[in-house]
């Protein structure tokens, strides 16, 4: 879980009176196995393989999320160029953050379709990737001004 995710689930618990290791819902989807899962169905399908151990699924979580994650923040660079410039190319990014996370891991493996998440989850989800967004358009913003 990430240091984000614990204290969310901390924060959450003190407002209800609970300890943490008493919640049993999910806070936030990246506490889920999606990833993972949609990841291990894509490689079962490919190379017939998928890691089965607890650390070797953690791992495959880590390098797609970063992977991934990496992979669709250098489109931001494309969309501004294409686009102008801010606001429409942070606007375009999220939304096509957003749609990826709704659509992309339900279609690739066995995880919940976006209507069965309910309503905290998708708040979580449209936040992270409003951060996401957020980061990534601004850390592409010092690198323009950087260059030569």
């Amino acid at each position: 879980m990430s240091a984000t995710g614990r204290a969310y689930r901390e924060v959450y618990a003190r407002r209800r009176g609970m300890r943490p290791e008493e919640i049993t819902e999910l806070l936030d989807y990246d506490d889920s196995d999606h990833v993972v899962v949609a990841a291990s169905t894509v490689l079962r399908r490919v190379v017939g393989w998928a890691p089965r151990s607890t650390r070797g699924r953690r791992t495959l979580f880590w390098l797609v999320h970063w992977g991934y994650g990496s992979a669709v923040g250098a489109v931001h660079a494309e969309l501004r160029h294409r686009l102008g410039g801010e606001p429409a190319a942070g606007v375009v990014f999220f939304v096509g953050c957003e749609v990826m996370a709704l659509g992309l891991f339900p279609v690739l493996g066995d995880t919940p379709v976006p209507w069965r998440w309910g309503p905290r989850l998708l708040t979580v989800s449209l936040v992270q990737h409003a951060v996401y967004a957020g980061a990534v358009a601004g850390a592409d913003a010092v690198l323009v001004r950087r260059a030569p």
